[in-house]
């Protein structure tokens, strides 16, 4: 797995050149149909980018630099190199992703990616303002441009034997207490790098659609536990089904329709709820 983290506050000019990069490789990601690269926007949460490594072979991290160089400059740095361990305080607010990367190889070991590179680019500015100045744009197009063609030459080397996700593989699923539990797994083949979901009946048939861009809305696809399965909190979405909160624990499983780009879940009471072959909250959208 390779994974893209870019960091930075969006709200302060060129600090957000990482976010700005991330956005646009999620795209190149999502039109290559790729399943083994994930990209996150971590925004400025060095907790985030510990969490999102976790398990990838190889990470890639994008940030701004106030190095001194002249804006724009793009500096190509080994992981090992910038990171720094974290001194205990108060508040977690100043854990960066350099202590990320300190941190999560000692917690996580072997799971945490040895294979790290770092793309720094200079700021220009870094007052309020949602624009890059148009040196670091044009560093940020730049890098972009690299990392998507490391992305395409990715598979060719990596996870060789390895078997390409299949469209109509069927995946086991968990509703508990109004939400939605999915498998890492699961996860990781159909919705790499996304961070929300939209939950909808279409066609008879109820579908979980991933979303790309934070300005998309939709329900948070959130990290459930430490192996990185996710939970969604669906409630109101699960009562059209006749799905209460209170309901006992509910199974089913989940196949990717590639033409509807979404997943369709197949809802049925777990064994611990005995009833008829066609559960009532199935009949109205068979």
């Amino acid at each position: 797995m390779l994974t893209i983290i870019g960091c930075g506050n969006s709200n302060r000019s060129d600090d957000g050149v990482g976010v700005w990069v991330a956005r646009r490789l999620m795209q190149h990601v999502q039109e290559a149909g790729r399943s083994d690269v994930r990209v996150f926007d971590a925004g400025t949460g060095g907790m985030d980018v510990m969490f999102r490594a976790r398990g990838a072979d190889k990470l890639v991290l994008i940030d701004a630099s106030r190095s001194g160089s002249e804006a724009g400059a793009v500096h190509r740095v080994p992981g090992h190199e910038l990171e720094q361990d974290y001194a205990p305080a108060y508040s977690l607010h100043d854990f960066r992703w350099d202590h990320a990367l300190h941190a999560g190889r000692r917690i996580f070991g072997e799971s945490f990616p040895a294979d790290v590179l770092v793309f720094l680019i200079e700021a220009g500015r870094l007052e309020l303002g949602l624009e890059l100045s148009e040196p670091v744009r044009e560093a940020a197009t730049r890098v972009a441009a690299e990392i998507a063609s490391l992305i395409d030459s990715y598979g060719a080397t990596a996870g060789a034997g390895e078997t390409a996700p299949v469209d109509g593989d069927i995946h086991s699923i968990r509703i508990a207490r109004g939400s939605l539990h999915l498998a890492r797994e699961l996860c990781d083949r159909y919705f790499g790098g996304v961070e929300s979901v939209a939950v909808v009946v279409q066609g008879g048939r109820a579908i979980l659609m991933p979303l790309r861009g934070s300005a998309a809305g939709g329900l948070l696809l959130k990290v459930r536990n430490a192996r990185g399965d996710r939970v969604v909190h669906a409630p109101d979405f699960l009562r059209t089904l006749g799905i209460d909160e209170s309901d006992a624990e509910l199974s089913g499983t989940a196949t990717w329709d590639p033409g509807i780009a979404g997943l369709v879940l197949d809802l049925a009471r777990s064994s611990r709820t005995p009833d008829a072959a066609t559960p009532a909250y199935l009949q109205g959208i068979a």
